[in-house]
């Protein structure tokens, strides 16, 4: 889009769409029955091995009606989930920075129109990657995209969250992840041309959340982290969120869920220090690399159905501003079907699926998942870690979905 059209376009389709704002959902969950679907489901899944543990969350109208434990922290270790348990949330990360990049909006010290170049000069001129006659990308012997044309689009703000700004991975050839920082990652991929034009298509990318991390770092004068912490995970009562745990939070961590090749459950070995995959802790990757619990990820949820406050009414951004996030950034020729890109998120855009139109939230690589359903007025967390059952496509976030949405009390009699 056009400079100045994504916010322009967001507040004509707001006022267009506006309704009276509730304070209570009219279609209320059933506790007992809601219970029983998730149960079910998170039973059914441990005893036919595809799940080691989880935790579960769900609240309506800003009050808890589902918290439960299911199963083990881990294959080995055979203690049961309890509360309080630190998962790898993975790309989970994501909706975090984008949140922290909107903060930056709503104060006005950048706008998520700008050209990235503004802020990161070193993103001026950028070069386009070669594509062979399939489409693919054109790759050299260490895996890297071999550069070709210079872009015609410079990036904008919003599409670094929205996977459109053509911005690839961090993958740098040998071993060299090992050592990085979010300083290093977003220097490399400054010399790495871009996957396509900006703003011309979409591909998932975890590096584009580095560069807009690093947007947030230079407008605000704080490391990542510390801005995260002072910003958004204190206000919130988010005391277990972090690049970096403490011993304590390790020592609370759960194992990574995996299957032999025999087909029997065990706990995959991570790499110490290493919250996600080879990511030193001191890497604070923008798009992967957070440790949080399940009490703490409903806060955040909970926070876009409070007209971005906390609980205890502590402003993290404006409603009006907040409103941008669940916005669909690409259209149809960009993103065919009813889930489209918003800003961080995954946003229902029609009817047919299991969650409501306007429902939107994300997933982790290790099954994580949660959604806000501002239809409903439910927000709903699970967490889990598991190293082949995980992203939007888990059969857990799945079943979760549509043990929710079947969970509503029948309607009072007339």
């Amino acid at each position: 889009m056009p400079k100045h059209t994504f916010v322009a376009a967001v507040c004509l389709m707001m006022a267009a769409c506006a309704s009276p704002k509730v304070d209570e959902a009219a279609n209320l969950l059933d506790a007992d029955s809601l219970k029983a679907h998730v149960s079910a489901s998170q039973i059914a899944r441990i005893e036919d091995g595809k799940l080691t543990g989880s935790h579960v969350i769900v609240y309506q109208n800003g009050k808890e009606v589902l918290n439960e434990c299911y199963g083990l922290k881990g294959v080995d270790c055979g203690s049961p989930l309890c509360g309080g348990e630190v998962f790898r949330i993975a790309s989970m990360t994501k909706p975090v920075t984008a949140l922290a990049l909107l903060i930056e909006h709503d104060r006005g010290h950048l706008d998520i129109n700008d050209n990235l170049s503004d802020y990161l000069p070193e993103f001026a001129r950028m070069n386009v990657a070669l594509r062979d006659s399939s489409g693919s990308l054109v790759r050299d012997r260490n895996g890297l995209t071999v550069s070709g044309d210079p872009a015609v689009n410079p990036i904008k703000l919003y599409q670094l969250v929205s996977h459109t700004s053509g911005v690839g991975e961090v993958t740098p050839p040998g071993d060299a992840i090992s050592r990085y920082t979010l300083d290093s990652a977003v220097a490399f991929l400054a010399t790495r041309p871009l996957d396509f034009e900006p703003g011309t298509a979409q591909a998932y990318s975890t590096g584009a959340f580095d560069v807009a991390a690093r947007v947030v770092e230079k407008v605000s004068g704080l490391e990542f982290e510390e801005y995260l912490k002072k910003n958004i995970f204190d206000k919130l009562g988010m005391t277990n969120t972090t690049f970096e745990p403490s011993e304590n939070q390790w020592g609370r961590m759960v194992a990574m869920h995996g299957r032999t090749p025999e087909g029997a459950n065990c706990d995959v070995a991570k790499i110490p220090g290493c919250v996600f995959e080879s990511f030193p802790a001191a890497y604070h990757a923008a798009g992967a690399a957070l440790a949080s619990t399940a009490e703490d990820y409903i806060k955040f949820a909970q926070m876009f159905l409070d007209g971005g406050r906390s609980a205890d009414g502590k402003k993290v951004i404006s409603e009006k501003t907040l409103a941008l996030y669940s916005q669909p950034v690409v259209d149809d020729t960009v993103m065919p079907g009813i889930i489209k890109w918003g800003l961080g998120v995954r946003v229902v855009t029609g009817e047919g699926y299991v969650l409501p139109e306007g429902t939107f939230g994300w997933s982790g690589a290790y099954g994580t998942h949660f959604w806000i359903d501002p239809v409903n007025n439910i927000a709903a967390v699970h967490m889990k870690n598991s190293a082949y059952d995980g992203g939007a496509g888990s059969q857990t976030g799945n079943e979760f979905e549509v043990d929710v949405m079947r969970s509503f009390a029948a309607p009072a009699e007339p």
